[in-house]
């Protein structure tokens, strides 16, 4: 009796962050029929940045510098700055030489990226040029349309949007080959269905399209090592929506080992993990309060576990209690378990289908997902441990 107390408000919340992944698949599916934009394309007429923060980046950078003089929108109408954030080697020399223009962060002790860019964007403001603003890492494959892409979504009314990042490099390994379906999920399918329900798609960090509008009327001032999750709050509390524009394609390359993505692991969920922490109950107050669903699907999509470690124990508690029923216990449990999994694998696979993932992807799925999922178990139980890093690059590699 005393397990089974203690196994309701398990379920319960398991139960939560299912329908809700479950309610994001169905209208992402809907979403999926009409992907393809309609409708004559718009003479071009926003003028970008397109700001690349780079940390001793001379490896990575001239490939995107070469990638951006070919994309398909008037040259006259974007300029791409290169901060070059307390950089020890030639990046800043090599972005001049790529027909960047240069902005040196030397001062102080390096912050990271969220603190980069905002000495970018304050200089930028300033100036009063530009439009709109792309934040594109330097590992980064755009698409050609990219901008042409953004300029059609800020001309119907959009001030803070969000392009497609997928992975460039889903053959590389078993790992890689999850990943295809993680940024599937979480950058395909998740956005298309907030949107398709009238939210906010959030901001992924790469990719990201900013007006002038949006930056004046909520400053970036990020502090955490998350700070598109940050910046993304600031901008749900102050009634301005991110939209989606899947046809605006950002390719990145992950990395094909779990060791040499543990640092990157480890900040993407202590950041997402401080940032639930510091800003979820403002949310859920101004959910409440403002009877805001927009705020309300920004605190479930921040305090929803890892779906590694949500997919894990849902798994387990299912097998835990079909062997239960088989001794001779309740089947309701063993029922209620094995729905919510069916529910998340429905998630997994529309996710999967949706961004056209390569076929090694689902043999990943049914051969390392486990060994992923306890990887994800670690990490998170150092984040629980007050493991938090500080801002740490991963050493990049080109596209």
């Amino acid at each position: 009796m005393m397990a089974t107390l203690l196994e309701i408000p398990l379920l319960v919340a398991v139960t939560v962050f299912t329908g809700y992944l479950t309610v994001l698949t169905s209208a992402a599916l809907v979403a999926g029929l009409r992907r393809k934009p309609t409708g004559a394309v718009p003479a071009p007429r926003h003028r970008f940045a397109v700001v690349i923060p780079a940390h001793n980046e001379s490896r990575t950078l001239p490939a995107l510098l070469g990638r951006l003089q070919e994309i398909a929108y008037p040259r006259e109408l974007y300029e791409v700055v290169v901060v070059a954030d307390h950089c020890t080697d030639s990046t800043a020399t090599l972005a001049r030489a790529g027909h960047a223009r240069v902005i040196e962060c030397t001062e102080g002790a390096r912050g990271g990226k969220g603190l980069a860019l905002g000495s970018a964007f304050a200089a930028l403001l300033a100036e009063n040029r530009h439009d709109a603003f792309v934040i594109l890492d330097a590992d980064s494959d755009p698409a050609p349309t990219l901008l042409a892409a953004f300029d059609r979504e800020l001309q119907r009314g959009a001030r803070a949007l969000q392009g497609y990042c997928k992975i460039g490099n889903p053959h590389e390994s078993w790992r890689t080959a999850l990943m295809a379906a993680d940024l599937a999920l979480v950058h395909l399918l998740r956005p298309l269905g907030k949107q398709e329900l009238g939210s906010s798609a959030g901001l992924q960090g790469n990719g990201a399209c900013l007006t002038r509008a949006a930056l004046r009327q909520v400053a970036w001032q990020t502090r955490s090592v998350a700070e598109d999750h940050e910046y993304h709050v600031r901008l749900v509390l102050a009634g301005v929506k991110v939209r989606f524009v899947p046809d605006a394609e950002v390719a990145t390359v992950m990395e094909p080992t779990l060791e040499a993505a543990h640092g990157q692991e480890l900040r993407w969920e202590g950041g997402r993990f401080e940032v639930a922490r510091a800003h979820a109950p403002a949310l859920l107050g101004a959910a409440v309060a403002r009877r805001s669903w927009p705020c309300l699907d920004a605190a479930l999509d921040l305090t929803i576990p890892p779906f590694a470690l949500l997919g894990a124990g849902t798994a387990v508690m299912a097998s835990l209690h079909t062997i239960l029923w088989i001794v001779g216990g309740s089947g309701v449990p063993a029922v209620l378990w094995a729905t919510l999994l069916l529910g998340q694998t429905f998630y997994v696979i529309a996710g999967c289908v949706l961004a056209r993932v390569p076929a090694r992807t689902y043999l990943a799925l049914v051969l390392f997902a486990p060994r992923y999922a306890l990887s994800k178990v670690a990490i998170c139980a150092r984040v629980a441990r007050g493991g938090t890093p500080e801002w740490t690059p991963t050493v990049r590699r080109a596209t």
